[in-house]
């Protein structure tokens, strides 16, 4: 075959005629190979895992692999091994009817917990639950609730868990016993059932507050009443005390003077010729006083 024309500017640039591009490529070639995977290949080669992230792998030609990717630079096989990087940092869920209430790296999951109580009170509970997924299950969230952000698919778990929970335990306790000391024993019944529930999704709670309960007002009208009628209660209660004590205080007094009197009447009669001296003492040195055994 007759080899074409080619113009001695594409054969050779600087106008020659010794530049032979066979030779070229033949004398190149391995460079050349090696610019070209450079340039489509390792990016693939090589990913980075950021601070507060993890990395789990597909494989495309074993499936899954049950292991997660640390923070920094890691090595996968191009167009096999399949990276999918989430962020795994404690969040916060919260769940109230005031916005206010968001902060900085926390999620809003819909208004307040509306429930029963065991004696059928409405109470409003108003919830902040800390998660994060577990380290080393990473894996399994992702084959099991597919590869959309952690935070999307938690969502999907946190929420439902958290009100079927927080529903469940609110109805084994009086409507008094939640509004009572007793709020700290039903937070940590909630605790531990979530803490379990949430554990079988590979998520890990690291905190949750009860963070405030909304009576009806009938109930909280109820109890402003009754409050009321204890310190109406407390006052009468502190008049009669009041008067109790008056009245301890004269009967106190009396018998204080009583046992005066004794005293004086008893000291007379042992010793007659004191009161003779009193005598003489109150009728004073007109009257000549005679002492004697006998009389004046």
């Amino acid at each position: 075959m007759e080899r074409p024309d080619i113009p001695d500017f594409f054969i050779n640039p600087k106008g020659g005629k010794d530049f032979d591009p066979d030779k070229f490529l033949s004398k190149y070639k391995m460079l050349i190979i090696a610019v070209v995977v450079i340039f489509f290949v390792l990016p693939n080669l090589i990913i980075l895992v950021g601070a507060g992230q993890r990395g789990v792998v597909f494989n495309r030609i074993t499936g899954m692999e049950k292991r997660v990717l640390n923070g920094g630079a890691q090595f996968i096989i191009p167009f096999i091994q399949d990276p999918t990087i989430y962020n795994v940092r404690e969040i916060s869920y919260i769940f109230s009817d005031k916005p206010e209430r968001s902060k900085r790296g926390a999620f809003i999951m819909g208004g307040a917990i509306n429930t029963l109580t065991s004696d059928g009170q409405n109470i409003s509970v108003e919830v902040t639950v800390r998660a994060r997924p577990s380290f080393e299950d990473l894996w399994w969230l992702h084959q099991n609730l597919g590869n959309d952000t952690y935070e999307n698919y938690v969502e999907k778990i946190i929420t439902p868990v958290v009100r079927s929970i927080v529903r469940e335990v609110i109805a084994g306790y009086t409507v008094s016993a939640i509004y009572s000391e007793d709020r700290r024993v039903v937070a940590d019944h909630i605790s531990k059932n979530l803490d379990d529930v949430l554990a079988k999704y590979k998520i890990v709670l690291t905190e949750f507050l009860l963070d405030e309960v909304n009576f009806s007002d009938a109930f909280q009208n109820a109890i402003e009443e009754k409050q009321k009628a204890r310190i109406e209660l407390d006052t009468k209660d502190n008049i009669i005390i009041e008067e109790m004590n008056k009245k301890d205080a004269v009967i106190t007094k009396a018998q204080g003077e009583a046992e005066a009197i004794n005293l004086r009447v008893n000291s007379l009669t042992a010793n007659p010729s004191f009161v003779k001296y009193r005598r003489a003492q109150i009728l004073g040195k007109r009257t000549k006083m005679i002492f004697s055994n006998g009389s004046l």
